[in-house]
């Protein structure tokens, strides 16, 4: 790919913002129903997604600075990242119109390199501020970059947002797969216990209660899924169920659920 002229980026920028300008001011009425990023994304999949990584991260610098709203960027890089790796999308029948990581024809350890390359760079123009980004594409890409061996500050960044709005988080996002080898575990329980107690350390859980509840139940489900496998430790069962304060669950049937998932598997090892 030819990379445009560094002289154009100005007028691309201007051109995106005087686009999104016109899209926040007709969205509500051209898309009733729909939340603003719908807008965004309707225009973006044309203008955007074919643009070179080192381009577009111009082109969100530029319209940054013109103070675009953070979830309109936000919903912007989510859309761009899903057009160029597809499992960012969440969703199975995504449009692969586009030539992705996955149907290049580098080797792979060129296609590896070039997508922990692309996920350094998206964590690295995220909006930061909270609910920017949904939870579900966090984890997706936490996801992907565990899988790519991205730089732990990039990793640790991404787990730091999610703890963020962990409340938000759905069950079969939060199953990602332990990609090291000293894990005994197919699911990657270390790190949902290391989400849940930095969601549970954040200054302002006690303003909200409904979210406690809503991350209380997702870790009973999760203790619930991975409770079936016979690799997992007590102690790793355990320091997942007891990261949440004892407050956190209104009633405790989902976490008597996956005790005793718990216990059935382990007496099954063990005969």
């Amino acid at each position: 790919m030819n990379y445009p002229s560094k002289n154009i980026f100005p007028l691309v920028t201007t051109i995106f913002w005087s686009k999104m300008k016109k899209t926040s001011f007709q969205e509500t009425a051209t898309f009733p129903g729909k939340p603003p990023q719908f807008a965004a994304d309707c225009w973006f999949n044309d203008d955007a997604c074919i643009l070179d990584m080192d381009y577009f991260v111009k082109t969100i610098t530029g319209i940054k600075a013109k103070g675009v709203r953070p979830d309109l960027i936000g919903s912007i890089i989510a859309h761009y990242a899903s057009k160029w790796l597809p499992d960012l999308s969440g969703d199975a029948a995504v449009d692969k119109g586009i030539t992705n990581f996955e149907e290049s024809p580098e080797s792979v350890t060129a296609s590896w390199m070039k997508k922990r390359f692309f996920v350094e760079t998206l964590v690295g123009i995220l909006p930061p501020e909270k609910d920017s980004i949904p939870c579900n594409f966090l984890l997706r890409l936490l996801r992907t970059a565990n899988m790519v061996a991205v730089e732990p500050t990039y990793r640790a960044e991404l787990e730091r947002r999610i703890s963020w709005q962990l409340d938000q988080a759905s069950l079969k996002e939060l199953m990602i797969p332990s990609f090291s080898h000293t894990c005994g575990t197919l699911l990657d329980v270390e790190l949902v216990t290391r989400l849940v107690k930095r969601f549970v350390e954040l200054e302002d859980i006690t303003k909200s209660g409904a979210a406690l509840i809503k991350v209380s139940k997702l870790v009973d489900c999760y203790l619930a899924e991975t409770a079936v496998d016979s690799n997992l430790s007590l102690s790793e069962f355990v320091s997942l169920a007891a990261a949440l304060p004892s407050h956190a669950r209104a009633i405790d049937d989902g976490l008597y659920r996956a005790i005793d998932t718990f216990l059935k598997v382990s007496l099954i090892c063990i005969a």
